[in-house]
């Protein structure tokens, strides 16, 4: 069993960004199920799965140190061996119960959501489908399952048909029982998305389509990386989004800097000098501006901000950052671990913001998230709720490197924006940023480390999709039903 495991964590990793074998995920979660029906050492084999999948899922964030990414593919080894153990046990509870295993699936996926530390959604593998041809009817109109049940509730549905298959193999000799609650359990799935489309389009009109005119500045860094120092890096970044602003022609409705393009000595918000030079730029292109950056508060704190300039150079808003990287922007339980070197290089805990934010940009709501918290559902999902009608992710990923990370991220933002009918402007101050319409096609996108300025005309429309209106529905339905599968008497389970 345990070859099975880690031969599923290395086809896992192999469908994500940048190997792209989309693929290569069902044979990955139909070993890792199978592995785990042998109810044999099924902590260990988790363990193994999730080591050697997050382990290469990750391997970007070795540019901060292996201090890092070994605890982070330890922790999401110690995660997954948990949830083994979960299926092992419920597995034998249950006899193989079909709805209770996908029960134990759907809690785990959104307990990973939120913990630990606020959650960790990368590596969903509903994700990887996006880079398979999407609008194909051979691959079941994938976009439907995004707006229906979220990369959450998707993730589900493709671990689902996986693990149906290595319930029926592992146990041959009730193969059609097991097809007989795939077909129940596809059912309601139909069921509820005719249902959701007869909803949506009796009462959910689509509302007239706006266009805004967007540029995103990659303003790029001379030396990107956490451990890469150099003379005045921070200086360097900031004249290098200035210097490629004033190259812009014509009139823009919305300029984007990304995270860390300004900040400290750089900030709009405390320095009058940075201020009035960018309040030029969006007098003379005529344009609204969304700003990232971060300034010290004291000596122990520091925010993490998205500053919206309006078309007279005033500063009319701000967003804080929610949601801060554990052992990046805040070092968790910090006393006790400051006898750590490595902390040495977070120095200051991040100030959390409170809630999102909207900004107006012409008639158009539009809402930021900033950085790591772009990988969130929930806070793309708050935006959206909030009113937004355009979502711009600030994120910096300098400390990706050349790693698949920056297109893992695209990835997510893409779902994110198929699951709320929004655009995504992903604005990444080394790149990769991009374009992405409501439909989670990338328009255009940046290389990494290239400076350079990126613009489209993006097409708002204000639609409302299931997932949007109720998240992730489909998790707890399926909890609720794999809890009363797991307490119905047993001579009733032996008979389905």
């Amino acid at each position: 069993m345990f070859m099975n495991a880690t031969i599923a964590g290395l086809l896992y990793f192999l469908s994500f960004p940048p190997y792209d074998l989309w693929y290569l995920i069902f044979p990955a979660l139909y070993l890792f199920y199978y592995s785990l029906l042998s109810k044999e050492k099924s902590f260990l084999s988790g363990f193994i799965f999730g080591c050697i999948a997050y382990g290469v899922i990750l391997l970007g964030i070795q540019s901060i140190g292996l201090e890092a990414w070994i605890p982070l593919t330890i922790l999401m080894g110690l995660m997954y061996g948990i949830f083994g153990r979960l299926f092992s046990y419920l597995n034998t509870k249950s006899e193989n119960n079909f709805y209770v295993l996908l029960s134990a699936i759907a809690i785990f996926d959104l307990f990973r959501a939120y913990f630990p530390f606020g959650g960790f959604p990368w590596g969903f593998p509903s994700t990887v489908l996006l880079t398979s041809p999407i609008n194909s009817p051979l691959f079941f109109e994938i976009p439907l399952y995004f707006k229906n049940f979220g990369p959450t509730g998707a993730s589900l549905l493709l671990q689902s048909f996986t693990l149906i298959i290595a319930l029926g193999v592992f146990l041959k000799s009730k193969q059609k029982n097991y097809l007989k609650n795939y077909i129940i359990f596809s059912l309601i799935i139909f069921i509820i998305i005719i249902s959701n489309f007869v909803i949506s389009d009796s009462q959910y009109a689509q509302i007239e389509a706006s266009e805004l005119n967007i540029a995103i500045v990659q303003g790029n860094s001379p030396c990107p990386g956490a451990k890469n120092r150099c003379n005045n890096e921070r200086q360097k970044i900031y004249d290098s989004h200035l210097t490629q602003t004033q190259s812009l022609d014509g009139n823009f409705d919305l300029v984007v800097w990304p995270e860390s393009s300004t900040g400290f000595n750089n900030d709009p918000g405390i320095h009058s000098k940075v201020q009035n030079e960018i309040s030029a730029e969006a007098l003379r292109l005529d344009s609204y501006f969304l700003i990232g950056g971060d300034r010290p508060i004291q000596k122990k704190y520091f925010e993490n901000y998205g500053i919206f300039i309006n078309k007279d150079g005033e500063i009319t808003g701000q967003y804080l950052k929610q949601h801060p990287v554990p052992f990046g922007e805040y070092i968790p339980f910090r006393k006790y671990l400051e006898w750590i070197p490595p902390l040495a290089l977070v120095p200051r805990d991040m100030i959390r913001g409170d809630s999102q934010k909207i900004f107006m940009v012409n008639d158009v709501k539009i809402s930021s998230v900033i950085s790591f918290e772009g990988s969130f559902q929930r806070y793309i999902r708050n935006s959206v709720q909030d009113g937004a009608e355009l979502v711009v992710i600030l994120t910096n990923q300098a400390s990706y490197g050349e790693s698949g990370m920056s297109d893992q991220f695209i990835l997510m933002s893409r779902a994110n924006a198929i699951s709320n009918g929004r655009p995504i402007v992903h604005a990444a101050i080394t790149g990769k940023s991009a374009f992405i319409d409501h439909k989670g096609t990338v328009i255009s996108k940046t290389e990494l480390f290239e400076t350079g300025i990126l613009t489209e005309k993006i097409e708002v429309i204000q639609t409302e999709t299931p997932y949007s209106k109720y998240g992730n529905y489909l998790n707890y339905i399926f909890i609720v039903f794999g809890g009363i599968s797991l307490l119905w008497p047993k001579n009733m389970l032996k008979k389905t």
